[in-house]
């Protein structure tokens, strides 16, 4: 059976659905993909509104060759070895096809990679004991294999992305760095580059489809805490308006994991997009018509993060020793940066006229400071 690639536009001779007999294995992949909403939208609406089974079928050869064909490590569609492992996998509702075409292709491509070259320890080479991708993951991933494969790996793939990359840097200080990608380029030069490499599928080998599907709903917000950069939560990716903000390897999707790691910093992200907003919108008009609308952005953040939005830092936390008193209270609204003046007779005071003055506002948003007479 010949198909038709969506992103490269090219024929190749598929060889999954050929091998699928079992009328129940087929009545059981159609009932995943009915329920799997990450398939290609363009894929499912060729299907019609109620396609057949062995429709089904070809669309599912479709896009697990699609997957498989276009790795870091080359194709590893050809011989056909994964196919019957990923499709088990699929039915029994253990990964969706996000998670094959997003990240699992190019761990199975590593995997095979260092498998053709006699790189792996006996006990990884026998593929039938893996049970999920994740087991697969996590021994291309073992230090003992990184050099290998990355001889392996094109170095000129990185270099290729990282030349046509886009992105806006929001943050870059001792601890932090901290961006808004625009392109494809940008995603995969963050899985890849420094520090963890991250699994996220945005920066994937097939990442580009992932890309436009995410950017198009809201800026996605890419994060490295360089005092950590190779630990697994040294890299973090947030994409709010799909409620997204995973680790590197996507094991921890937790708002109250990032706040406690990193206490404040989602209030710096905010303030930052907030000042920048003028660059956002102008380096997105190519995603969306007229730009990213920052104060949805803003306003996604807050809805879908609360905890870490309330999260400080230790040197912002209320102490007993922090000053207080009668004088002029500098009021900072930290997501747009403005500030006013209130005569005041200490913290207590000042806060209390400014809720008479705003009754709807939340405290958690501004920083008061006393002002020390020159």
């Amino acid at each position: 059976m010949r198909i038709f690639d969506f992103e490269t536009k090219e024929i190749f001779e598929a060889n999954v659905a050929a091998k699928i007999k079992d009328p129940k294995t087929i009545k059981m992949l159609s009932i995943a993909m009915r329920h799997d909403n990450t398939l290609p939208p363009q894929a499912v609406a060729k299907l019609g509104p109620k396609p057949s089974e062995d429709d089904t079928l070809k669309l599912w050869s479709e896009v697990l060759d699609a997957s498989l064909r276009s790795t870091d490590y080359g194709d590893v569609s050809a011989d056909g070895k994964f196919d019957d492992w990923l499709t088990r996998l699929y039915i029994n509702g253990v990964v969706d096809y996000e998670d094959i075409n997003g990240e699992g292709g190019d761990a199975l491509g590593a995997w095979k990679a260092l498998s053709i070259r006699n790189k792996l320890r006996p006990e990884h080479q026998d593929f039938n004991k893996f049970k999920n991708l994740r087991q697969i993951q996590t021994i291309v991933r073992d230090s003992n294999y990184r050099q290998e494969l990355s001889r392996i790996k094109d170095a000129e793939v990185i270099e290729k992305h990282k030349r046509e990359k886009k992105e806006l840097t929001l943050i870059d200080d001792e601890r932090f760095l901290v961006t808004v990608p625009f392109n494809y380029g940008a995603c995969y030069t963050f899985n890849n580059e420094m520090g963890y490499q991250a699994s996220f599928c945005t920066g994937s080998s097939s990442g580009l489809t992932w890309f436009n599907r995410y950017a198009d709903d809201g800026p996605i917000v890419s994060i490295i805490d360089k005092q950590n950069s190779d630990d697994v939560n040294g890299k973090w990716q947030m994409h709010a308006p799909t409620n997204q903000l995973n680790n590197g390897n996507q094991s921890i999707r937790s708002d109250e994991k990032f706040a406690e790691l990193f206490p404040g910093l989602m209030t710096k992200i905010i303030s930052a997009i907030q000042s920048k907003s003028t660059e956002i919108k102008k380096s997105s008009v190519d995603i969306v018509p007229g730009g990213y609308d920052i104060d949805k952005s803003i306003a996604d953040i807050k809805k879908r993060f609360p905890l870490s939005v309330a999260s400080k830092a230790p040197d912002e936390e209320p102490s007993g020793e922090k000053e207080d008193g009668e004088g002029n209270w500098l009021v900072t609204h930290t997501p747009s940066g403005r500030t006013a003046r209130i005569p005041a007779q200490n913290r207590d005071d000042a806060q209390q006229q400014l809720l008479n003055r705003h009754p709807n506002i939340n405290l958690d948003d501004f920083t008061f400071e006393l002002q020390r007479e020159e």
